[in-house]
This record gives structure tokens, sequence and C-alpha cells, in this order.
């Protein structure tokens, strides 16, 4: 199941550029909650608490059992981290961004595939275990929404595939993602082809047609087409063949 984070905040009673500078002075973070039954509130959270509540998660999908404190009042609510900003350079944390939610509706959201095992392919046959999705789509209630999904690719042979309606997911949890897309696949190393027409037929060139020859062609098309063209395709075949490689192997 997803993690699950307990935090303490306070109404923000003003909001703007001003206001939010203020707040992080004062050692604490600014928010926001908001969800399809209830207005947005601005809020703010005591900076090392949230800090030391966010570490050590792994996950993307965290649920938040929040206490939001008003005018002496306490009242919970139940939150999923929607996006939490940091700082580029000092790493702190800017802002957070939570979705409230209800316990007894589905959320629609997304969660990491991650392997588990070594395919037999890779151990016998020198594959490649390639990941084509990284996530998926997923529909369950708050209480089965699970960290991440572990697939196992242990008996993954060559060229064979694990595709999205083969996952075994836990109870409780529906995939939405397409059923027909590849998640993992075991696959052989490829071999580096040929990159351009050009170095094919250069390769031609080497292999079927002596220097002598090449050479002589070159005068020729020089003397019927005493153009800048030919004398520039003339040249580009004289340095084709003046190559070391290819001289030593034709004459």
């Amino acid at each position: 199941m997803a993690k699950q984070i307990s935090l303490k905040a306070a109404l923000r009673p003003s909001s703007g550029r001003t206001a939010t500078k203020k707040i992080r002075n004062a050692g604490r973070v600014p928010g926001i909650v908001y969800g399809k039954k209830t207005q947005p509130v601005s809020i703010a959270l005591d900076a090392r608490e949230l800090t030391t509540a966010l570490k050590n998660l792994t996950s993307e999908n965290v649920l938040v059992d929040l206490k939001l404190e008003n005018d002496g009042k306490t009242e919970s609510r139940f939150a999923l981290i929607q996006d939490v900003q940091h700082d580029v350079m000092s790493g702190k944390v800017l802002h957070l961004d939570l979705h409230e939610i209800a316990q007894d509706e589905k959320l629609r959201v997304e969660v990491s595939v991650e392997p588990m095992g070594e395919p037999a392919g890779v151990k016998s046959q020198g594959a490649l275990l390639e990941q084509v999705l990284r996530s998926l789509h997923i529909e369950c209630l708050p209480k089965d929404l699970p960290e991440s999904i572990r697939v196992d690719v242990s008996k993954l042979e060559a060229g064979q595939s694990i595709h999205v309606h083969e996952i075994a997911v836990p109870e409780g949890v529906t995939v939405t993602s397409m059923k027909d897309l590849s998640v993992f696949a075991c696959v052989m190393p490829r071999v580096e082809e040929e990159k351009t027409g050009a170095d094919a037929a250069t390769r031609t060139l080497r292999n079927n047609l002596p220097v002598t020859e090449i050479r002589t062609l070159c005068r020729s098309l020089c003397q019927l087409k005493p153009t800048g063209f030919w004398w520039r395709a003339s040249a580009t075949l004289e340095k084709i063949i003046s190559q070391p490689a290819i001289t030593s192997g034709l004459l």
C-alpha cells in the first residue's frame, strides 16, 4: 500500500509574493489544499516537520492525514500529495500541493512499474531487458493504492514480452492503461547496420572496382564533361580510392 504520513498545517489568511516570503522566513512552507467538492484553501506547514516526513519517501503517490488548525479548532482532511516544489540549489521545499480526496471514492493515478528478478534470456542467451513502460494508469480506492507494481520477469526468454494484460495487480486495483501495450521485453543486442547510403556506395566502389579502373573512369568523365561538377566528382572518387586501407587491398 502507498505510504501515508501525518502533517499539521494552519490556515494562511493571505497570499501573494510578500506574504509567501514572510512565511518562508518564519520557517514555514506555503501550500494549498483543493478538491472537487471543496474550495481551495491556502495553508502553511512547519518546514522541518515537512522535510522530515518527505525525506525517505520513494513513491510519487503519498497519502496525507492532514490536521488543519483554524481559529483554535482542528479539522481532519484526507489528501494525496499532488506536487512538491523544491529550490533547485538548496533542495529546500518551497511549496506543497495537496489534492483532497474521499476514502470511499476511487482514485485515478499513475503508479510506477518495477522489474523483479533476472530474465532467463539475460542469463543464458546474452539478451537485454528493456522496460518499455515506466508506469501504469490505475483506478482504486485510497486504501488499496499500491506504492508501486512489481513484475516478475525471471521467466522471460529472448524475444518474449510482458504486456499490460499479463500483469497481476493487487486486489482492488484496476489497470486502465491499454491492455496490449508492452511493459517489458527481452531482446537480443542489435547489430549496427550501415548508417548511410554514402557509406554503402563507398564500400561498393572499394570492393568491386580495381583502383586503376576507377582512376581511368575519373579522367574520362573530366574530359567528356569539363565542368565544375565532374571535376568535383572526380576529386571525390580519387580521395576515396587514395585511402591506404583501400589501395593496399585493391592493388
